[in-house]
Order: C-alpha cells, then sequence, then structure tokens
C-alpha cells in the first residue's frame, strides 16, 4: 500500500480532488481527511491523507503531495523514504523537500521536469518520463513516453500527479490502461 499525503494548500485544490477521481476510478483507495474518512472493505491500494497541522508522518512508501500555496509546519517529521511530488514553480515546497532530506520528483510541462506531457489533446496525453527514477520496490524505471487516454478534461497537474502515484507504486502498466 502507498499513502499520498497532501501538504500545503490552504483549501481544498481541484487537482486534489480530480487526483482522488481518478485513483478511485482505477482503484481501491481509503480516504482519510479532517471532515471525512472513508475505508473501502478490504485492503486499499492507496490511503490518501488531507489534514492540516501533521507534525509527525510515519509510513512506508509515502508520497507527499505538494500543494500550492505550500506551508507547513518547520517541525513535521517525515519518513527518510518519503518521496515529494511538486510543482517545479513551487519553490517553498523544494526548499522543503531539501529541508526534509527526502526524494522530489517534478512535475510540470518544462524540460527541467523528471515528469511531463509531451503533447496533450482533449482525449489523450502522452506522459514523459524524462529521467530515470526508482519506485518503492527498488526498480528503476529508465526514461519513457507512455501514452494515456483521458474520459475528461483534466488539468495537467492532475494527470501528471496521478500518472507520477502510479509510477512510484510500480503500476506502470495500468497507466496504458486507464481512463484519466
Amino acid at each position: 500500500m502507498v499513502s499520498i499525503f497532501v501538504l500545503g494548500g490552504l483549501e481544498k485544490r481541484k487537482s486534489v480532488a480530480s487526483v482522488q477521481d481518478i485513483l478511485f476510478k482505477n482503484c481501491t483507495v481509503a480516504l482519510m481527511g479532517e471532515r471525512r474518512c472513508f475505508l473501502p472493505n478490504g485492503a486499499p491500494d492507496f490511503t490518501f491523507v488531507e489534514m492540516e497541522n501533521l507534525s509527525r508522518i510515519e509510513a512506508p512508501n509515502t508520497i507527499i503531495l505538494c500543494e500550492e500555496p505550500f506551508a507547513v509546519s518547520n517541525s513535521i517529521t517525515l519518513p527518510a523514504d518519503a518521496v515529494g511530488l511538486l510543482s517545479s514553480g513551487n519553490l517553498p515546497a523544494a526548499a522543503f523537500i531539501r529541508r526534509c532530506g527526502i526524494r522530489a520528483v517534478t512535475l510540470g510541462m518544462s524540460s527541467k521536469d523528471t515528469i511531463t506531457l509531451s503533447s496533450i489533446t482533449p482525449d489523450s496525453a502522452v506522459l514523459c518520463l524524462q529521467r530515470a527514477i526508482n519506485d518503492f520496490s527498488g526498480n528503476t524505471l529508465d526514461p519513457v513516453e507512455i501514452p494515456l487516454s483521458l474520459s475528461r478534461r483534466c488539468d495537467a497537474f492532475s494527470i501528471l500527479c496521478a500518472a507520477s502515484i502510479f509510477l512510484l507504486s510500480g503500476q506502470i502498466d495500468i497507466l496504458r490502461q486507464i481512463l484519466f
């Protein structure tokens, strides 16, 4: 199971709802938040956590989804093997990830980003992993382009977040099969 913690973002963002929707359509997801909690029958593939004022996160296979605007306590403690997903333009999140000493995966439309979209149309996109990364099982994922099918209009950041979650969890094959 992979745990996804949303940090930053002073209000619920549309991109977080889109990422949740993509995950719920294609996997078993537990949702924990300040105002709601959903626990599916059986073991979930992912646990999605949205809570403010966390001081310590202790979970294996942790993804930190850094939303904008990014503001969190400097005293928060993260697992050493956590991975931060952030927009390359999110400088406060980048400084936080560096300070915590965890891996960062940058998402965006720049050649400097780890994961980007090389093209996007109303019904398809091409995901581009621009440099090798390791998934949570230790497998190296080499640079690759993966065609994606879109069932609705999604913003690029939501597509990149959801795709990154699947890549880091070792589910690269699901990307070729699902509808975003």
